[in-house]
């Protein structure tokens, strides 16, 4: 099973607020989702996009994640796949 905080970088106390989430595809096999990453005094710190796709043949999943400060700044870019 996919753990995305397990493959971030989060500081004590930081947390993920589901900001959207939508779907795409022709079968709506791909799941798009935005966070926030929020500090402990509730202030956003950064974001997170998640492209969850699970294959109409053969059902592989591949979930590929982009974390970013709130300058921008790239944290983790990465693929995983199952």
């Amino acid at each position: 099973m996919f753990n995305l905080e397990s493959k971030l970088v989060l500081q004590a106390g930081e947390t993920l607020k589901l900001v959207s989430s939508s779907c795409k595809g022709f079968m709506q096999e791909t799941d798009l989702m935005t966070y926030d990453v929020i500090d402990a005094s509730g202030q956003k710190v950064g974001t997170v996009e998640v492209e969850d796709h699970t294959a109409v043949r053969g059902f592989r999943r591949t979930v590929s994640f982009v974390q970013r400060a709130i300058n921008g700044k790239v944290l983790v870019d990465d693929t995983w796949s199952g």
